[in-house]
């Protein structure tokens, strides 16, 4: 959906959404004591380090006028390039002091960005937003997403000071969206924080099943990840360092380093891998649904058959960490829990999903019921993410119907879709196979769709768009038997699935 003014003007008026904009406009009123009264929403996101950067910043900038959107990004610049020092009490009566940003990488302006960001959101409101998404960009991304805020291409791992500066492109993206629907800070805030979550919580269901198992690491550096992991419960969840291609279901192996070295416990990715420009490992998943395991010790391991010569096994596991680990080799892994008395019923399986590998159907609407729209399920979507025959209007006024458009906007005139699906009785031939690929790329072209699928009985092909357009030699073909094991699934998931899609939903832009 795209921000709706009707529901929003509900909320508004409700008493949640009243109490909401008060908290965050009273916020803003204060002049004393205002970083330990802001709200306690803010507060819980907020660590003390945080806080202290807050009221440093505030002092810096806080006399500092700001006429334009121009001058905001210049004030930002000129905070990090100078940076702002942190006094910090230790135990033996001593201070001691640190710089954030200026000369330095700006590693720790990434880690308090949230505080950074409040103390220029309370000094100058009409120009900087809060931000409190620090390894939840997902989240952000998914209201980004869910309500047409433009998201800014995100920089590179290694360039600490893109990074940084990443905020400014935030802030750009936000204070375009509060002006276009005439939001106030404090409605902003209210947006973001209370309105959105609860608008995407409801979409939220139970996990679904795994199609991928991976291996985490645990106890690298001068992490407290041991002590987390020994204390941890069935309900316990934190962010991970993982791997960007990991979906929400999938199984995770806990590995603790030496001097441990054994697998500790499996869990299950709470989210799908993300990139979070503002987390120091940069690749993220949030990960639950812990089940404590029998210790299962790196000599046992690298004496077992499946595993033995493997080449992360070889390497005593070292950069193993968000490395894909194979059906067999978890199967392998269970049977060890096993001889030791693990409880198997316990553990999470990888998911086969319930797709036919042969169907002999008699029509494409057999087609559609009977192979399409299943998969689109096992892919994450819903009915109401697609369209069936979506009118379309091409060349000289014809009409035109895909069959399936998936993201569709039917703003007449602006008609667009994220994916476009054709499907055939039989796709048998070459010919039969051109045929449909010129059909459904003209359909794509029209609707500006960055991929278009072709279904029939012999499976699925898949085309995306690269460098603006499609090429007839590039794409995925899979059967429905390779469909039915979990790595198959899996890929194509990677490439159309409901997650993946959502990155097409907005155009990435640059705000100057």
């Amino acid at each position: 959906m795209r921000f709706n003014k009707f529901i929003w003007s509900l909320f508004c008026g409700s008493k949640a959404g009243r109490a909401a904009i008060s908290r965050y406009e009273s916020f803003l009123a204060r002049d004393e004591r205002w970083v330990e009264l802001a709200p306690k929403s803010w507060m819980e996101k907020l660590r003390p380090l945080d806080a202290m950067a807050a009221q440093v910043v505030f002092d810096e900038v806080d006399g500092v006028r700001v006429a334009s959107q121009d001058h905001a990004g210049e004030l930002y610049e000129r905070l990090l390039d100078e940076g702002f020092t942190l006094s910090l009490d230790v135990e033996d009566g001593d201070t001691i002091y640190t710089v954030v940003g200026g000369d330095d990488e700006p590693g720790a302006w990434l880690s308090m960005i949230q505080g950074i960001s409040l103390g220029l959101f309370k000094a100058h409101p009409e120009h900087f937003a809060l931000y409190l998404f620090l390894r939840q960009f997902n989240r952000f991304n998914e209201i980004c997403d869910e309500f047409g805020i433009a998201v800014p291409v995100l920089p590179g791992k290694a360039s600490w000071r893109d990074r940084a500066m990443f905020y400014l492109r935030i802030n750009a993206s936000l204070q375009e969206f509060r002006r276009i629907h005439a939001l106030t800070p404090a409605e902003l805030c209210a947006f973001l924080y209370d309105f959105s979550p609860h608008h995407l919580a409801q979409e939220r269901g139970e996990l679904p099943p795994a199609s991928k198992v991976w291996f985490l690491m645990g106890g690298a550096g001068d992490s407290n990840d041991f002590e987390f992991l020994d204390a941890a419960g069935d309900d316990s969840t934190s962010y991970w360092q993982g791997n960007v291609d990991t979906r929400r279901g999938d199984i995770m192996v806990m590995w603790c380093v030496s001097p441990r070295s054994y697998v500790h416990s499996i869990w299950r990715a709470e989210t799908d891998g993300f990139i979070d420009p503002f987390f120091h490992y940069h690749s993220t998943v949030w990960i639950g649904a812990r089940v404590k395991v029998p210790e299962i010790t790196f000599r046992e391991i690298a004496a077992d058959p499946v595993w033995s010569n493997k080449p992360a096994v070889k390497a005593h596991f070292q950069g193993a960490s968000g490395k894909p680990v194979t059906a067999e080799e978890y199967e392998a892994l269970l049977r060890m829990i096993k001889r030791k008395r693990g409880k198997l019923s316990d553990l999470p399986r990888l998911h086969g999903p319930d797709l036919p590998d042969h169907v002999d159907v008699e029509s494409e609407r057999e087609v559609e019921q009977r192979l399409l729209e299943p998969l689109l399920r096992e892919l994450g979507y819903v009915e109401r993410d697609w369209i069936r025959n979506m009118p379309v209007r091409m060349g000289r006024g014809e009409r035109v119907y895909p069959d399936y458009a998936i993201g569709a906007v039917l703003k007449r005139g602006e008609e667009t879709a994220r994916i476009i699906v054709e499907a055939k009785r039989e796709l048998a031939t070459e010919k039969q196979i051109l045929d449909a690929y010129q059909q459904a790329k003209s359909y794509a072209q029209r609707l500006q769709s960055a991929a278009f699928v072709l279904v029939a009985r012999e499976g699925v092909w898949i085309f995306l768009q690269e460098k603006g357009g499609f090429l007839r030699s590039r794409y995925l073909h899979r059967s429905w038997a390779e469909l039915r094991g979990s790595d198959g699934l899996h890929e194509v998931k990677l490439m159309i699935g409901k997650a993946k899609s959502r990155a097409w939903a907005v155009t990435p832009k640059v705000p100057g």
